[in-house]
């Protein structure tokens, strides 16, 4: 019976060492930890503020340059900011000749960055904004036929403030 003993005990044993192995442990009694691989680092996003020229997707003119400034916004490279007419209010005058002379002021918005201004420049006039002078050649109206409206437009020539 002794032998039978000694079996049983060795089985037993051998048993514990197979539950302790595949739970984790040893027969030493320590637990064997796998550490985790650390997280991946996460970059902050990093907050940027809007900027009207860097975020303009419309069409882009440069400095010095005269163009035609309707319904859509034009960024202008060079003074970095980004110009929109709101309309053009006219100003009509009869000449002792009879003649008819008609004129008229663009309302303009010009953003740069986050910052804006609005500026009155009427016809053949400039205004100074964020150093730069805007000036209004031309402006008048153009009919639309899909809308049946006359749409304004301003000849604008944005240069450095001298």
């Amino acid at each position: 019976m002794k032998i039978k003993t000694v079996i049983a005990h060795g089985l037993a044993l051998t048993a514990s060492l197979v539950v302790l192995a595949a739970c984790g442990g040893t027969g030493a009694g320590y637990v064997v930890d796998n550490p985790k691989p650390p997280p991946p680092k996460v970059e902050p996003e990093v907050a940027t503020n809007p900027d009207a020229f860097r975020d303009h997707r419309g069409e882009r003119v440069k400095i010095g340059g005269k163009f035609r400034l309707s319904a859509k916004p034009i960024a202008v490279e060079g003074a970095e900011f980004v110009i929109a007419l709101l309309k053009v209010d006219w100003s009509t005058m009869t000449a002792p000749s009879g003649k008819e002379i008609k004129e008229g002021t663009a309302q303009l918005t010009i953003t740069k960055g986050e910052e804006s201004v609005s500026a009155l420049v009427a016809q053949g006039d400039f205004k100074r904004a964020f150093g730069y002078r805007v000036g209004a050649v031309a402006a008048g109206e153009q009919y639309n036929k899909q809308r049946m409206t006359y749409d304004p437009w301003v000849e604008l020539i944005v240069t450095a403030e001298e």
